[in-house]
């Protein structure tokens, strides 16, 4: 029987993806060396994306972290975890949406009999909180501005690490700061610290880069359009890759930051954990519609959605190309 299990819970925007593509692509390895990464408990949509194919999010809100499932579903997914983990030592899973769970009991009836080690990685309040806007402007079809985003965004982190310090055996708590991270790299860094061989190969790095500056402010727009589907917000993730402009946070001003830091007691929490973080200067970050690098960004974002036609044609966007064709004065 296993006796120990390896719960990489997060949290978002951490490199949780790199690491559940890594473990996948290794599966067979790792069960050479008793170390068990089940290949079922993720979505099965052939339309979804690699690492949520790979992640065991439907395990995760099966049991405990979504709506309530029904207990033969539960039993369900212990024994198939029981029948795979047969002959190994070490049972590793990995999904962002085990840190939303709300029944710790569903959660410890599947872990019970074995040695339960949370690792989970944690950014800075304000670099968390604008990586998380700016993932809700993509994949959600958020069309807020950050700073009404922000009041609403409280991680309560001193109740989310005590909750988890309750239920497991032991917490790995992990800044997510490429220059603490082993060898800068978040692989490498879940790799020692959860004690797992490494067996070289593709890092899978910046496979959802953020959104930021004029990509974002597009987005902004296309959401309010009610535009928003996953194809477009894939569509967009290799303009972001192309240029660290289209990445850059919602820039905000010293005072600004500091006034925002001060309000939540998430970074005295975080020191306590991994000790002194280093806060980010956001002031040489970027706005959404500055003028006038935008209007000649929007038409580069526009030239890359060939494959949108229904984006480009619509009137919002229409509009705009219709009058960067027409001679000045015409």
């Amino acid at each position: 029987m296993i006796r120990r299990l390896i719960l990489h819970i997060g949290r978002h925007k951490t490199g949780t993806s790199a690491v559940q593509r890594y473990l996948a692509a290794h599966r067979a390895s790792y069960a050479a060396a008793g170390i068990v990464v089940p290949d079922f408990g993720g979505y099965d949509d052939p339309e979804a994306e690699p690492a949520d194919r790979a992640a065991h999010h439907r395990i995760a809100l099966d049991c405990g972290s979504g709506p309530a499932a029904p207990p033969e579903t539960r039993a369900d997914w212990h024994a198939r975890l029981a029948e795979a983990a047969e002959g190994g030592h070490t049972l590793v899973l990995s999904s962002e949406a085990f840190q939303n769970c709300s029944d710790f009991g569903a959660l410890r009836a599947l872990c019970r009999d074995h040695y339960v080690e949370v690792v989970c990685y944690l950014r800075e309040y304000l670099d968390y909180a604008l990586s998380a806007y700016a993932q809700e402007v993509k994949k959600v079809g958020l069309y807020s501005g950050f700073f009404e985003f922000e009041r609403g965004f409280n991680p309560q982190l001193a109740r989310f690490v005590t909750r988890w310090e309750e239920f497991a055996n032991r917490c790995h708590w992990r800044l997510y700061d490429r220059t603490r991270l082993a060898e800068g790299d978040v692989v490498q860094d879940f790799l020692t610290t959860a004690d797992l061989p490494d067996f070289g190969g593709d890092r899978f790095q910046s496979e959802n880069p953020r959104l930021g500056g004029s990509l974002l402010g597009f987005k902004l727009m296309a959401n309010g359009a009610g535009l928003h589907s996953l194809p477009l917000a894939r569509a967009l993730d290799p303009l972001a890759a192309s240029r660290p402009a289209f990445r850059a946070p919602w820039r905000i001003g010293p005072e600004r930051q500091a006034d925002l830091r001060a309000r939540r007691d998430y970074n005295a929490t975080l020191e306590a954990l991994v000790g002194e973080v280093g806060l980010t200067d956001l002031s040489a970050g970027a706005l959404p519609f500055e003028s006038p690098g935008f209007a000649a960004d929007l038409g580069q974002i526009l030239g890359a959605l060939d494959s949108l036609p229904r984006v480009r044609a619509h009137p919002i966007f229409a509009a705009f190309q219709e009058q960067a064709s027409c001679p000045t004065g015409a």
